[in-house]
Protein backbone atom coordinates (compact mmCIF):
# COMPACT_ATOMS: atom_id res chain seq x y z
CA UNK A 1 0.00 0.00 0.00
CA UNK A 2 1.26 3.47 -0.91
CA UNK A 3 0.59 6.18 1.64
CA UNK A 4 1.04 9.83 0.75
CA UNK A 5 2.02 11.99 3.73
CA UNK A 6 0.11 15.18 3.12
CA UNK A 7 0.99 18.72 4.07
CA UNK A 8 -0.57 22.01 3.11
CA UNK A 9 2.30 22.71 0.71
CA UNK A 10 2.51 19.25 -0.84
CA UNK A 11 -0.10 19.76 -3.54
CA UNK A 12 -0.29 22.09 -6.48
CA UNK A 13 -3.32 24.38 -6.66
CA UNK A 14 -6.00 23.67 -9.23
CA UNK A 15 -7.90 26.33 -11.09
CA UNK A 16 -11.21 26.20 -9.19
CA UNK A 17 -11.09 29.67 -7.80
CA UNK A 18 -12.32 30.65 -4.35
CA UNK A 19 -14.43 29.74 -1.34
CA UNK A 20 -17.44 31.48 -2.84
CA UNK A 21 -17.38 29.14 -5.83
CA UNK A 22 -16.97 26.07 -3.63
CA UNK A 23 -19.87 27.25 -1.48
CA UNK A 24 -22.01 27.74 -4.57
CA UNK A 25 -21.32 24.15 -5.58
CA UNK A 26 -22.35 22.85 -2.15
CA UNK A 27 -25.42 25.06 -2.18
CA UNK A 28 -26.34 23.62 -5.55
CA UNK A 29 -25.92 20.13 -4.09
CA UNK A 30 -28.15 21.28 -1.27
CA UNK A 31 -30.96 22.02 -3.70
CA UNK A 32 -30.86 18.32 -4.63
CA UNK A 33 -30.85 16.95 -1.09
CA UNK A 34 -34.62 16.53 -0.82
CA UNK A 35 -34.52 14.29 -3.89
CA UNK A 36 -32.50 11.79 -1.84
CA UNK A 37 -34.69 11.95 1.26
CA UNK A 38 -37.81 14.11 1.56
CA UNK A 39 -38.46 13.30 5.24
CA UNK A 40 -38.63 16.58 7.16
CA UNK A 41 -36.26 15.45 9.92
CA UNK A 42 -33.59 14.12 7.56
CA UNK A 43 -30.19 15.78 7.79
CA UNK A 44 -28.10 15.65 4.64
CA UNK A 45 -24.89 17.59 5.20
CA UNK A 46 -21.50 18.12 3.57
CA UNK A 47 -18.34 20.06 4.47
CA UNK A 48 -15.15 20.51 2.42
CA UNK A 49 -11.78 22.21 2.91
CA UNK A 50 -9.08 22.30 0.25
CA UNK A 51 -5.64 21.75 1.74
CA UNK A 52 -3.71 23.82 -0.79
CA UNK A 53 -5.76 27.01 -0.88
CA UNK A 54 -7.69 26.69 2.43
CA UNK A 55 -10.95 27.30 0.59
CA UNK A 56 -13.80 25.83 2.61
CA UNK A 57 -17.56 25.48 2.37
CA UNK A 58 -20.36 23.58 4.02
CA UNK A 59 -24.03 22.77 3.60
CA UNK A 60 -25.72 22.13 6.96
CA UNK A 61 -22.21 21.47 8.24
CA UNK A 62 -22.93 22.76 11.74
CA UNK A 63 -25.88 20.45 12.43
CA UNK A 64 -25.19 17.76 15.02
CA UNK A 65 -25.92 14.12 14.22
CA UNK A 66 -25.04 10.65 15.44
CA UNK A 67 -21.88 9.70 13.49
CA UNK A 68 -21.92 5.93 14.09
CA UNK A 69 -18.52 4.37 13.36
CA UNK A 70 -17.01 7.35 11.52
CA UNK A 71 -15.62 8.58 14.86
CA UNK A 72 -13.64 5.38 15.43
CA UNK A 73 -10.85 7.10 13.51
CA UNK A 74 -10.87 9.86 16.13
CA UNK A 75 -10.69 7.30 18.95
CA UNK A 76 -7.81 5.43 17.31
CA UNK A 77 -5.85 8.63 16.82
CA UNK A 78 -6.49 9.68 20.43
CA UNK A 79 -5.32 6.22 21.52
CA UNK A 80 -2.07 6.66 19.60
CA UNK A 81 -1.62 10.06 21.19
CA UNK A 82 -2.19 8.67 24.69
CA UNK A 83 -0.65 5.19 24.53
CA UNK A 84 1.60 5.08 21.45
CA UNK A 85 1.58 3.22 18.15
CA UNK A 86 2.69 -0.15 19.50
CA UNK A 87 -0.17 -0.30 22.00
CA UNK A 88 -2.78 0.50 19.35
CA UNK A 89 -1.42 -1.59 16.47
CA UNK A 90 -3.02 -4.89 17.62
CA UNK A 91 -6.54 -3.47 17.28
CA UNK A 92 -6.15 -1.03 14.35
CA UNK A 93 -7.25 -3.48 11.62
CA UNK A 94 -10.37 -4.52 13.51
CA UNK A 95 -11.24 -0.95 14.53
CA UNK A 96 -10.62 0.74 11.16
CA UNK A 97 -10.91 -1.84 8.36
CA UNK A 98 -13.55 -4.08 9.96
CA UNK A 99 -15.14 -1.30 12.05
CA UNK A 100 -15.41 -3.73 14.95
CA UNK A 101 -17.24 -2.27 17.95
CA UNK A 102 -15.30 -4.16 20.61
CA UNK A 103 -11.97 -3.06 19.11
CA UNK A 104 -13.28 0.51 19.14
CA UNK A 105 -13.97 0.12 22.86
CA UNK A 106 -10.37 -0.91 23.40
CA UNK A 107 -9.29 2.22 21.50
CA UNK A 108 -11.38 4.31 23.91
CA UNK A 109 -9.60 2.66 26.86
CA UNK A 110 -6.18 3.24 25.29
CA UNK A 111 -7.12 6.90 24.79
CA UNK A 112 -7.87 7.26 28.50
CA UNK A 113 -11.66 7.06 28.32
CA UNK A 114 -14.39 9.20 26.85
CA UNK A 115 -13.75 12.20 29.11
CA UNK A 116 -10.12 12.21 28.05
CA UNK A 117 -11.11 12.01 24.38
CA UNK A 118 -13.63 14.84 24.80
CA UNK A 119 -10.96 17.05 26.35
CA UNK A 120 -8.55 16.15 23.56
CA UNK A 121 -10.92 16.97 20.72
CA UNK A 122 -11.77 20.31 22.33
CA UNK A 123 -8.09 21.16 22.06
CA UNK A 124 -8.35 20.43 18.33
CA UNK A 125 -11.27 22.83 17.86
CA UNK A 126 -13.96 20.14 17.53
CA UNK A 127 -16.36 22.11 19.69
CA UNK A 128 -19.61 20.51 18.53
CA UNK A 129 -18.52 16.90 19.05
CA UNK A 130 -19.33 14.97 22.25
CA UNK A 131 -18.82 11.31 23.09
CA UNK A 132 -21.22 10.11 25.77
CA UNK A 133 -21.38 6.31 25.73
CA UNK A 134 -20.08 3.14 24.10
CA UNK A 135 -21.86 -0.14 24.87
CA UNK A 136 -19.50 -2.73 23.42
CA UNK A 137 -19.01 -5.29 24.80
CA UNK A 138 -22.22 -5.26 26.82
CA UNK A 139 -20.41 -6.14 30.02
CA UNK A 140 -18.06 -3.16 29.66
CA UNK A 141 -20.16 -0.02 29.18
CA UNK A 142 -18.12 3.19 28.83
CA UNK A 143 -19.68 6.51 29.72
CA UNK A 144 -18.51 10.11 29.98
CA UNK A 145 -19.16 12.31 32.98
CA UNK A 146 -21.70 14.19 30.83
CA UNK A 147 -23.81 11.09 30.12
CA UNK A 148 -26.63 10.78 29.04
CA UNK A 149 -26.27 13.90 26.90
CA UNK A 150 -28.94 15.46 24.67
CA UNK A 151 -29.71 12.22 22.82
CA UNK A 152 -29.77 9.68 25.68
CA UNK A 153 -26.11 8.80 25.50
CA UNK A 154 -25.73 8.87 21.72
CA UNK A 155 -22.49 10.40 20.47
CA UNK A 156 -22.82 13.57 18.41
CA UNK A 157 -20.69 15.47 15.87
CA UNK A 158 -20.96 17.65 12.75
CA UNK A 159 -19.47 17.41 9.28
CA UNK A 160 -17.64 20.68 10.02
CA UNK A 161 -15.93 19.05 13.01
CA UNK A 162 -15.04 15.90 11.06
CA UNK A 163 -13.40 18.05 8.37
CA UNK A 164 -11.49 19.90 11.09
CA UNK A 165 -10.17 16.57 12.37
CA UNK A 166 -9.01 15.27 8.99
CA UNK A 167 -7.55 18.65 8.02
CA UNK A 168 -5.39 18.63 11.14
CA UNK A 169 -4.28 15.09 10.33
CA UNK A 170 -3.32 16.14 6.80
CA UNK A 171 -1.45 19.20 8.03
CA UNK A 172 0.56 17.16 10.52
CA UNK A 173 -0.81 19.18 13.44
CA UNK A 174 -1.83 16.06 15.37
CA UNK A 175 0.52 13.16 16.08
CA UNK A 176 4.26 13.11 15.47
CA UNK A 177 6.01 10.63 13.23
CA UNK A 178 5.77 7.66 13.24
CA UNK A 179 2.32 7.96 14.80
CA UNK A 180 0.93 10.06 11.97
CA UNK A 181 2.42 7.79 9.30
CA UNK A 182 0.88 4.75 11.01
CA UNK A 183 -2.52 6.39 11.33
CA UNK A 184 -2.57 7.38 7.66
CA UNK A 185 -1.48 3.88 6.64
CA UNK A 186 -4.25 2.30 8.72
CA UNK A 187 -6.97 4.58 7.33
CA UNK A 188 -5.85 4.60 3.68
CA UNK A 189 -7.61 2.53 1.03
CA UNK A 190 -10.83 0.57 0.68
CA UNK A 191 -12.40 -0.94 3.80
CA UNK A 192 -14.52 -4.04 4.39
CA UNK A 193 -18.04 -3.84 2.93
CA UNK A 194 -19.96 -1.53 0.59
CA UNK A 195 -21.19 0.80 3.33
CA UNK A 196 -17.61 1.36 4.47
CA UNK A 197 -16.67 2.83 1.09
CA UNK A 198 -19.60 5.05 0.09
CA UNK A 199 -17.51 8.23 0.12
CA UNK A 200 -15.13 6.86 -2.55
CA UNK A 201 -17.54 4.53 -4.38
CA UNK A 202 -17.96 6.77 -7.46
CA UNK A 203 -14.42 8.14 -7.59
CA UNK A 204 -11.72 6.75 -9.87
CA UNK A 205 -10.36 3.48 -8.45
CA UNK A 206 -6.85 4.85 -7.92
CA UNK A 207 -8.27 7.80 -5.98
CA UNK A 208 -10.25 5.60 -3.61
CA UNK A 209 -7.24 3.36 -3.06
CA UNK A 210 -5.13 6.34 -1.95
CA UNK A 211 -7.79 8.11 0.13
CA UNK A 212 -7.51 8.11 3.94
CA UNK A 213 -11.01 7.90 5.41
CA UNK A 214 -13.40 6.26 7.86
CA UNK A 215 -17.12 5.71 7.40
CA UNK A 216 -20.02 4.95 9.68
CA UNK A 217 -23.42 3.42 9.07
CA UNK A 218 -26.50 2.24 10.94
CA UNK A 219 -29.13 0.98 8.48
CA UNK A 220 -32.76 1.83 9.14
CA UNK A 221 -34.41 -0.91 11.17
CA UNK A 222 -31.26 -1.89 13.07
CA UNK A 223 -31.52 -2.45 16.81
CA UNK A 224 -29.80 0.02 19.11
CA UNK A 225 -29.01 -0.89 22.71
CA UNK A 226 -29.54 1.76 25.38
CA UNK A 227 -27.97 0.61 28.63
CA UNK A 228 -29.67 1.29 31.93
CA UNK A 229 -28.81 3.95 34.49
CA UNK A 230 -29.83 4.54 38.10
CA UNK A 231 -32.54 6.89 36.85
CA UNK A 232 -33.70 5.08 33.72
CA UNK A 233 -33.79 1.40 32.75
CA UNK A 234 -32.07 0.07 29.66
CA UNK A 235 -33.99 -0.66 26.50
CA UNK A 236 -33.62 -1.71 22.89
CA UNK A 237 -34.92 0.67 20.25
CA UNK A 238 -35.35 0.11 16.53
CA UNK A 239 -33.88 2.74 14.23
CA UNK A 240 -37.04 3.16 12.17
CA UNK A 241 -36.08 6.69 11.18
CA UNK A 242 -32.61 7.21 12.54
CA UNK A 243 -30.31 5.48 10.15
CA UNK A 244 -26.86 6.94 9.53
CA UNK A 245 -24.58 6.95 6.50
CA UNK A 246 -21.48 9.09 6.89
CA UNK A 247 -17.95 9.22 5.50
CA UNK A 248 -15.05 11.55 6.23
CA UNK A 249 -11.41 11.74 5.28
CA UNK A 250 -8.72 13.07 2.96
CA UNK A 251 -9.03 12.68 -0.82
CA UNK A 252 -6.22 13.51 -3.25
CA UNK A 253 -6.51 14.31 -6.95
CA UNK A 254 -3.68 12.52 -8.83
CA UNK A 255 -1.12 15.22 -9.62
CA UNK A 256 -3.40 17.81 -8.00
CA UNK A 257 -4.75 19.07 -4.70
CA UNK A 258 -5.93 17.22 -1.63
CA UNK A 259 -9.00 18.11 0.37
CA UNK A 260 -10.71 17.10 3.60
CA UNK A 261 -14.35 16.17 3.22
CA UNK A 262 -17.19 14.89 5.39
CA UNK A 263 -20.62 13.86 4.09
CA UNK A 264 -23.51 12.69 6.25
CA UNK A 265 -27.07 11.48 5.82
CA UNK A 266 -28.92 11.04 9.10
CA UNK A 267 -32.47 10.63 10.42
CA UNK A 268 -33.87 9.89 6.97
CA UNK A 269 -36.51 7.42 5.84
CA UNK A 270 -34.82 6.19 2.65
CA UNK A 271 -31.70 4.08 3.22
CA UNK A 272 -31.01 3.90 -0.53
CA UNK A 273 -31.38 7.67 -0.80
CA UNK A 274 -29.12 8.33 2.18
CA UNK A 275 -26.29 6.12 0.94
CA UNK A 276 -26.47 7.42 -2.61
CA UNK A 277 -26.36 11.02 -1.27
CA UNK A 278 -22.93 10.27 0.21
CA UNK A 279 -21.73 8.67 -3.03
CA UNK A 280 -23.17 11.29 -5.38
CA UNK A 281 -22.06 14.35 -3.40
CA UNK A 282 -18.52 13.03 -3.03
CA UNK A 283 -18.32 12.43 -6.78
CA UNK A 284 -19.54 15.94 -7.60
CA UNK A 285 -17.04 17.61 -5.24
CA UNK A 286 -14.18 15.53 -6.66
CA UNK A 287 -15.25 16.36 -10.20
CA UNK A 288 -15.21 20.09 -9.44
CA UNK A 289 -11.91 20.18 -7.55
CA UNK A 290 -10.19 17.87 -10.02
CA UNK A 291 -11.56 19.85 -13.00
CA UNK A 292 -12.59 16.45 -14.37
CA UNK A 293 -16.11 16.17 -15.83
CA UNK A 294 -17.70 12.98 -14.49
CA UNK A 295 -21.11 11.35 -14.77
CA UNK A 296 -21.93 11.17 -11.07
CA UNK A 297 -25.55 10.00 -11.22
CA UNK A 298 -26.45 6.34 -11.65
CA UNK A 299 -29.64 4.34 -12.14
CA UNK A 300 -29.61 3.53 -8.40
CA UNK A 301 -30.18 7.16 -7.49
CA UNK A 302 -33.61 8.63 -6.67
CA UNK A 303 -35.70 9.18 -9.78
CA UNK A 304 -35.26 12.95 -9.91
CA UNK A 305 -31.47 12.50 -9.97
CA UNK A 306 -31.22 9.41 -12.14
CA UNK A 307 -33.62 10.86 -14.72
CA UNK A 308 -32.31 14.44 -14.42
CA UNK A 309 -35.68 15.89 -13.53
CA UNK A 310 -34.45 18.67 -11.25
CA UNK A 311 -35.49 22.04 -12.73
CA UNK A 312 -32.78 24.44 -13.91
CA UNK A 313 -32.25 27.93 -12.55
CA UNK A 314 -30.85 31.08 -14.11
CA UNK A 315 -31.34 34.72 -14.91
CA UNK A 316 -31.66 36.97 -17.94
CA UNK A 317 -29.26 39.68 -16.77
CA UNK A 318 -28.92 42.04 -19.71
CA UNK A 319 -30.76 42.90 -22.92
CA UNK A 320 -29.36 45.68 -25.10
CA UNK A 321 -29.96 46.87 -28.65
CA UNK A 322 -27.01 47.40 -30.97
CA UNK A 323 -27.69 48.71 -34.47
CA UNK A 324 -31.18 47.25 -34.35
CA UNK A 325 -30.02 43.82 -33.18
CA UNK A 326 -30.93 42.45 -29.73
CA UNK A 327 -28.07 41.13 -27.57
CA UNK A 328 -28.86 38.95 -24.54
CA UNK A 329 -26.63 37.95 -21.62
CA UNK A 330 -27.26 35.82 -18.55
CA UNK A 331 -26.64 32.47 -16.91
CA UNK A 332 -28.42 29.14 -16.64
CA UNK A 333 -27.58 25.99 -14.68
CA UNK A 334 -29.24 22.62 -14.49
CA UNK A 335 -28.52 21.30 -10.98
CA UNK A 336 -28.13 17.66 -12.03
CA UNK A 337 -26.15 18.24 -15.24
CA UNK A 338 -22.95 19.53 -13.70
CA UNK A 339 -20.63 19.81 -16.69
CA UNK A 340 -23.20 19.82 -19.47
CA UNK A 341 -24.53 22.84 -21.32
CA UNK A 342 -27.89 24.20 -20.22
CA UNK A 343 -30.02 25.14 -23.20
CA UNK A 344 -31.75 28.54 -23.29
CA UNK A 345 -34.62 29.71 -25.50
CA UNK A 346 -35.17 33.43 -26.01
CA UNK A 347 -38.52 34.89 -27.05
CA UNK A 348 -39.27 38.35 -28.39
CA UNK A 349 -42.88 39.40 -27.80
CA UNK A 350 -43.72 35.77 -27.01
CA UNK A 351 -42.24 34.33 -30.22
CA UNK A 352 -39.09 32.10 -30.13
CA UNK A 353 -36.26 34.12 -31.56
CA UNK A 354 -32.63 33.43 -32.39
CA UNK A 355 -32.57 29.66 -32.00
CA UNK A 356 -31.26 27.69 -29.00
CA UNK A 357 -28.46 29.24 -26.93
CA UNK A 358 -26.11 27.09 -24.82
CA UNK A 359 -24.95 28.20 -21.37
CA UNK A 360 -21.62 26.38 -21.21
CA UNK A 361 -19.43 26.00 -18.08
CA UNK A 362 -15.88 26.81 -19.11
CA UNK A 363 -14.34 25.45 -15.90
CA UNK A 364 -15.22 24.63 -12.30
CA UNK A 365 -15.71 28.29 -11.48
CA UNK A 366 -18.56 28.41 -14.03
CA UNK A 367 -20.43 25.34 -12.79
CA UNK A 368 -22.71 27.23 -10.46
CA UNK A 369 -23.68 29.82 -13.10
CA UNK A 370 -22.67 28.98 -16.70
CA UNK A 371 -22.89 32.06 -18.92
CA UNK A 372 -24.75 32.57 -22.17
CA UNK A 373 -24.38 35.43 -24.68
CA UNK A 374 -26.00 35.84 -28.05
CA UNK A 375 -26.73 38.53 -30.61
CA UNK A 376 -30.06 37.60 -32.15
CA UNK A 377 -29.36 37.47 -35.86
CA UNK A 378 -32.50 39.18 -37.09
CA UNK A 379 -33.06 42.89 -36.91
CA UNK A 380 -35.96 43.80 -34.62
CA UNK A 381 -38.65 46.17 -35.84
CA UNK A 382 -38.79 49.68 -34.30
CA UNK A 383 -40.72 50.02 -31.05
CA UNK A 384 -40.80 48.42 -27.61
CA UNK A 385 -40.25 44.68 -27.33
CA UNK A 386 -40.49 42.25 -24.42
CA UNK A 387 -37.50 39.87 -24.42
CA UNK A 388 -37.72 36.76 -22.20
CA UNK A 389 -35.42 33.78 -21.56
CA UNK A 390 -36.31 30.20 -20.61
CA UNK A 391 -34.02 27.36 -19.49
CA UNK A 392 -34.66 23.83 -20.69
CA UNK A 393 -34.41 20.87 -18.35
CA UNK A 394 -31.75 18.45 -19.60
CA UNK A 395 -34.03 15.54 -18.68
CA UNK A 396 -37.12 16.93 -20.36
CA UNK A 397 -40.16 18.51 -18.79
CA UNK A 398 -41.32 22.10 -18.66
CA UNK A 399 -39.01 24.98 -19.39
CA UNK A 400 -38.23 27.42 -16.56
CA UNK A 401 -38.71 31.16 -16.99
CA UNK A 402 -35.60 33.20 -16.13
CA UNK A 403 -36.96 36.70 -16.52
CA UNK A 404 -37.97 39.30 -19.06
CA UNK A 405 -36.74 42.74 -20.10
CA UNK A 406 -38.38 45.45 -22.17
CA UNK A 407 -36.16 47.16 -24.75
CA UNK A 408 -36.77 49.95 -27.23
CA UNK A 409 -35.60 49.62 -30.83
CA UNK A 410 -35.34 52.92 -32.64
CA UNK A 411 -36.31 53.33 -36.23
Amino acid sequence: MTVVLLTAASTAPASATDSEVLQEVLDRLGTLSTSFDRFSDAVLAISVTRLDTRESASFRGDERFGPASAVKAVWVLAAIENSGVEAVEPIEYDAIYRSNDIAAGVAIDLAGGLDSINAYIRSLGMNDTDFYEWNYPREHIRRSSTFPGPARGRNLTTTDDLVTFWRLVADGLVLDRPGRASFLAWTTGFKGGADANRIVARLPMEVGARAAFKSGWLPIGREWQLAGTDEQPGEIIILTGRGVSVGAGIITVPGGPSYAIAIAAYDGRSWAGMTTWVEYSSCVVYSVIAQEPMACSTSRDPGDIALHRSPPTGALESVVVRHGFVVVDGWAADPDAWWASTLVQVTVDGVPFGGIIAAVPGDAADLSAPRFHRMLLAEASPGNHEVCAFARNDGGGSVVAMGCRTVAVTG
